[in-house]
């Protein structure tokens, strides 16, 4: 019982990690987003003809 426990948990720890890595490096990038100036102009979207 012990030996597939711990089968099973050397079988989903790569996959934990791989999960961590990448909320780790989600979390440093959200910190260097720029905001957009407020002087800027919004986006203009072209709107369809009807």
């Amino acid at each position: 019982m012990l030996k597939k426990i711990l089968l099973v948990l050397l079988i989903l720890a790569p996959s934990a990690l791989y999960l961590y890595i990448v909320n780790r490096d989600d979390n440093n990038t959200a910190e260097t987003v720029t905001t957009p100036d407020k002087n800027s102009q919004p986006e203009q979207y072209q709107t369809p003809d009807h």
